[in-house]
């Protein structure tokens, strides 16, 4: 069954056209979903990296970049 706006379908009834666009819809759907995760790991990644970077600044730039975040938040 299939559901498009709001009302029930039986997908095996479908001509052949219609059943081509309904694989398209699937498979868009899962590419979305598998684009959707691979967004949020890389999000995770850059975080991660970013982290690992500012540790390893030399100090002279950590203690330059904390006096801009301090004046940012006042």
């Amino acid at each position: 069954m299939i559901t498009i706006d709001n009302k029930d379908y039986d997908e095996k009834k479908l001509n052949d056209k219609g059943k081509v666009a309904f694989s398209q819809l699937q498979q868009i759907a899962q590419r979305k979903m598998q684009l959707t995760i691979e967004f949020q790991n890389q999000e995770v990644l850059q975080k991660h990296y970013g982290a690992i970077l500012k540790e390893e600044l030399p100090e002279d730039e950590k203690k330059r970049i904390k006096t801009m975040s301090d004046k940012c938040q006042n």
